[in-house]
């Protein structure tokens, strides 16, 4: 049989819709695993899959349920309704349409009784469905979603619940980008900083205020990043405890906490001379590979390739190719100087990992804590 998204391309466009939908992602990885396999349960698997569409439309546009325990047809009766699909009782044409999709959904439930293997009480030593059957079974469900997926195009859902990732809203993103103006800053009251953002229009005197946790800005926005910091901040957590006498007094606590969010140093410089300098050309060159534009990337207030030497010196320590902590501080500290030349992040990204490794073969070991050179 062919492949499950070349025959039936519906579900996984469903699936990439609403990427961050549980239910929904689960629904078609176990209809491509029994699919793939050629396993029991298709029909259940199939009918499973548009009933969690169903519930996705629902929840899109904050629809009550048609009851407490809805019938497969009655879901997507209801799913229908937002789209403007809802039955007119023959006052459309579309009528006959929508009719023949829910004999449709009623149809495989009917399948499912006479040829699901685990359902109404059958066992799984029944006989599997023939090719023929399981592809009746899958353009069903195919066509039924792609109505939903084609009625769904041009329609707003509700904002508040909509599972649809941030990139789908494109034309409303740009409407607020170029309407607000924001203020940023770090709120060091409370128990841990709290990242502060007042975002304002020319038509609202009063600013909304956003608080949030440097982690769960980390988490939400950049996962590589929250991953980095982590490392580095339970590694220097472990470094600082070693340092510390056995018994630390209430007075010094808060300069151990202090310790272990210490922040990559990086520098934007327009020439440097430090131990690293010997290593320019063959920095340059590398970066030449990487990309031209990175060679002759300057900016009013520095070189490329001097300041990357120079944020690199920085992040150098004792035994700095053995400590993990270290590594990911100098790696988060050039994408930074990259990113501040003009890359991207997911660019920067890929250089600053790869230019730690270059920094592992050819910076030399140092017994010098970071910042002992300029």
């Amino acid at each position: 049989m062919a492949d499950l998204d070349a025959l039936a391309p519906n579900y996984r466009r469903a699936k990439e819709r609403w990427p961050d939908a549980p239910m929904l992602s689960g629904s078609y990885e176990a209809l491509r695993a029994c699919f793939d396999g050629n396993t029991y349960g298709l029909v259940e698997n199939v009918k499973s899959f548009i009933e969690s569409v169903c519930w996705t439309i629902l929840e899109e546009f904050n629809e009550p349920t048609p009851s407490s325990t809805p019938r497969t047809t009655e879901l997507l009766v209801a799913a229908l309704k937002p789209l403007g699909l809802q039955n007119t009782r023959g006052a459309n044409k579309l009528d006959k349409v929508l009719s023949g999709f829910n004999k449709l959904t009623d149809a495989l439930t009917q399948m499912r009784n006479d040829h699901g293997a685990v359902a109404h009480g059958k066992e799984a030593f029944l006989d599997a469905v023939t090719t023929d059957h399981a592809r009746a079974f899958l353009f069903t469900g195919d066509a039924i979603v792609g109505v939903l997926l084609n009625a769904l195009e041009g329609k707003e859902p509700d904002l508040t619940f909509t599972r649809e990732p941030w990139d789908r809203f494109g034309h409303l993103n740009e409407r607020i980008d170029r309407a607000v103006g924001v203020e940023a800053r770090v709120d060091n009251d409370e128990d841990c900083p709290m990242v502060v953002l007042e975002i304002s229009t020319g038509l609202n005197d009063e600013a909304i205020e956003i608080r949030v946790e440097p982690s769960r800005l980390l988490y939400g926005i950049d996962r590589s990043a929250y991953i980095e910091v982590l490392k580095t901040s339970a590694a220097m957590v472990t470094e600082a405890e070693e340092k510390e006498p056995a018994t630390i007094s209430v007075a010094e606590a808060p300069a151990l906490a202090r310790a272990a969010v210490v922040e990559p140093s990086t520098a934007v410089i327009p020439s440097y001379d430090g131990r690293l300098a010997p290593l320019r050309t063959a920095l340059e060159e590398f970066l030449r590979t990487e990309s031209s534009q990175l060679t002759s990337s300057r900016s009013d207030r520095g070189d490329l390739t001097d300041s990357l030497l120079a944020t690199a010196d920085r992040a150098l320590g004792l035994d700095w190719r053995k400590r993990e902590s270290l590594q990911a501080r100098m790696k988060i500290a050039l994408k930074r100087v990259l990113v501040s030349f003009g890359s991207d992040i997911a660019e920067a990204e890929k250089v600053a990992e790869r230019l730690l490794e270059w920094m592992l073969s050819h910076a030399p070991e140092t017994g010098e804590e970071p910042g002992a050179n300029g």
